[in-house]
């Protein structure tokens, strides 16, 4: 579903700006292509030299150009998360200055405006730090902490700092199914290169058919040794994927694409494609229902 919707907004922005800003609108749309292909992100970035403040109602409308002379208005608003790179520590949008260089990152499945130069909201933006040297990458990680992307690779050590976006202590299990900010100083050489986190912050990433997924759990689940049960089907089936019931094996199968789950009742292990993983508590069924562990969640969203 997502898919559809990205390409179908590259394709408005080649079209509808072909005939004022084709180079624009043939960046933005490659861009947009490449990142929904890769899908190592949420977010689409713009990186630029603040040029302009303007202040408004609750608000201020940063003018910012890249190295390509492209401009892009910032809109930064309470809402938005603004860190600096060398300190690691949350600014005021008060505190941002003209000449100063920063990242936006903005949720790439929203629709933008069709017009030059765009306006964006950014959920995050990174203020570069002239006095202290600091890297700061924007990305999902697998279980094993590489970047989708294969270019980094997280050693995250006791002294890291693990927070969420509200700036409370988590553990490292919390950031698995998270986009996060990673804060660091240097990395080795080695292919991926690998580095220890000063600190990483968990973003929160909640789009329009995640908001429903909530709501369904927060309907409709229970508790069993510790850990929340989710309905299965309704989950799934409001994710995109179809479920079929399988009773002669008391299960049911789960598929979307080219991702295919097998599930038994009573057994916490599950066919995932042609490996096994693990649910926290086994399936069981409850009302006529079947109930997975919350855990099974995380690999929905990735697929």
């Amino acid at each position: 579903m997502k898919k559809i919707g990205t390409i179908a907004m590259a394709a408005l922005l080649t079209g509808s700006l072909a005939g004022g800003i084709p180079a624009f609108a043939q960046e933005e749309a490659a861009q947009v292509i490449s990142a929904k292909e890769e899908d190592t992100t949420n977010y689409m970035k713009f990186t630029g030299v603040i040029q302009n403040i303007e202040k408004g109602e609750g608000e201020i409308r940063l003018t910012v150009e890249n190295e390509e002379k492209l401009i892009m208005i910032l809109r930064i608003n309470d809402d938005s998360l603004l860190l600096n790179s060398g300190t690691t520590e949350k600014i005021q949008k008060e505190d941002l200055k003209k000449g100063a260089t920063i990242e936006g990152y903005y949720d790439k499945n929203k629709p933008m405006i069709l017009i030059y130069p765009a306006t964006v909201t950014p959920e995050l933006v990174i203020v570069k730090d002239e006095d202290i040297f600091g890297e700061v990458k924007v990305s999902k990680f697998d279980e094993n902490f590489l970047s989708l992307d294969k270019g980094l690779k997280l050693n995250i050590a006791e002294e890291t700092i693990l927070l969420n976006q509200q700036g409370e202590a988590i553990e490292k299990k919390d950031l698995k199914g998270k986009e996060i900010v990673v804060f660091y100083k240097a990395t080795t050489k080695s292919l991926p290169p690998q580095t220890t986190p000063s600190k990483i912050i968990a973003l929160d990433y909640v789009t329009e058919e995640m908001a429903k997924v909530q709501d369904i759990i927060a309907a409709d689940h229970y508790m069993k040794d510790g850990v929340k049960m989710i309905p299965l089907r309704k989950v799934a089936e409001q994710l995109g994927y179809t479920v079929q019931s399988q009773p002669k094996v008391n299960g049911a199968l789960v598929t979307l694409e080219n991702s295919s789950f097998t599930i038994t009742r009573g057994d916490k292990t599950y066919g995932y494609n042609k490996s096994i993983r693990t649910f926290e508590v086994a399936p069981e069924l409850k009302g006529m229902k079947t109930y997975v562990s919350e855990d099974f969640l995380e690999l929905l969203i990735r697929n």
